[in-house]
């Protein structure tokens, strides 16, 4: 299927790595020139080289997406880059394991500024190039703790849910434009931030890294963690003309971990 992607231009939060990169590689194969946004100059270099070597326009751009001018100077520097944008997807984000007593002031602050106000910024000051672009769409990325209770999970569900709520307001905002704001909630998804977070996790819940990444399988109906490239796939959907009439939605791609109906 032809996704009428191709000569389009997107610009990709956090995008050197993980599902981000993975978004980014899926638009490239459909022809989507991209710019790629990270904190690290050498990772989001070996990120542009691949991407180029598909045979698309890829360019990085150095940005701290913790604060608002961060988030303007990716936005502006990838519309210059590009020759405008198309699509804009939100992925940045992290996590900080702790519960209530334990998270401090700073570490509520950092988790917010990067995993909500990010993709508010960077939605803000895309917007007056989106709203000149071809069949312009949005695509916020969130996760399955925004939808379902997972304990210790603090400093993700709650931006989660926030991005999930963005998404259903910039949708009414955005509608008579033509522009199209969507939610992807990838479900538990093999990338390398999960080492480090997998022994987070584990330490909150005295258990092993690898009993935490067992208890995950084995909650989702597919009883394995998500491939990113299988969270790219959908997203390119979401984004591209073929998607025509789905706005304000939350696409779970979580292999059955949400049970609710």
């Amino acid at each position: 299927m032809d996704l009428g992607l191709k000569g389009k231009n997107a610009a990709i939060t956090g995008s050197s790595q993980g599902i981000g990169f993975a978004i980014a590689v899926a638009l490239a194969k459909e022809g989507c020139n991209v710019a790629l946004c990270a904190r690290g100059r050498e990772r989001l270099d070996r990120a542009v080289a691949e991407i180029g070597a598909l045979g698309v326009e890829a360019h990085g751009i150095v940005a701290d997406l913790s604060t608002e001018d961060g988030c303007r100077a990716f936005a502006e520097g990838a519309a210059e880059k590009l020759g405008g944008l198309d699509i804009l997807v939100n992925n940045v984000g992290g996590m900080i394991p702790g519960t209530l007593d334990s998270l401090t002031p700073e570490q509520w602050s950092t988790v917010l500024n990067v995993n909500l106000m990010a993709a508010v910024y960077t939605t803000r000051y895309a917007l007056p190039f989106l709203r000149k672009g071809r069949a312009p769409r949005i695509l916020n990325v969130s996760g399955v703790t925004g939808k379902q209770l997972m304990p210790g999970a603090l400093t993700t569900t709650i931006p989660n849910a926030g991005i999930i709520a963005f998404t259903k307001l910039m949708a009414g905002e955005l509608g008579a434009a033509g522009i199209t704001v969507n939610n992807i909630c990838p479900g538990f998804t093999r990338t390398e931030s999960w080492g480090p977070r997998a022994e987070a996790m584990a330490k909150v819940r005295g258990i092993t890294p690898e009993q935490v990444r067992a208890s995950i399988a084995n909650q989702t109906l597919l009883g394995r963690w998500a491939e990113p490239e299988e969270i790219g796939n959908v997203a390119a959907f979401l984004v591209s003309e073929r998607n025509s009439y789905m706005t304000g939605t939350t696409v779970e791609v979580c292999g059955g971990f949400t049970r609710y109906i």
